[in-house]
């Protein structure tokens, strides 16, 4: 018995086979960078909490060919997941007080 041929995407184009990821990257690094550089906690923990439940759209969303690294198992555990996550840093955002 011969194996199947591999689905994974070419090594020469893997940004444009993995964007789903690469969005939601930019966004926790676009949150991460609120926080550090602007000193805006809640801000930016936002912004990273609303990249993760991006990422569990479009991990919902998109067909399974399309995913690239949002695809770690199955669909319904990825976007539970990153919903989890993504609701979890939006709690942290809105509970923990400013600074006095």
């Amino acid at each position: 018995m011969t194996d199947p041929p591999p689905t994974d995407p070419p090594p020469s184009r893997p940004l444009r086979a993995n964007w789903p990821f690469a969005v939601v990257c930019a966004g926790v690094l676009a949150g991460l960078g609120v926080v550090v550089v602007l000193d805006r906690f809640r801000r930016g923990t936002l912004v990273m909490a609303a990249a993760v439940l991006l990422g569990a759209w479009l991990r919902v969303l998109l067909p399974e060919r399309q995913v690239g690294l949002l695809r770690v198992r199955g669909r319904l555990f990825d976007t539970a997941t990153l919903l989890v996550l993504g609701v979890g840093l939006s709690v942290v955002a809105l509970v923990v007080p400013p600074p006095s």
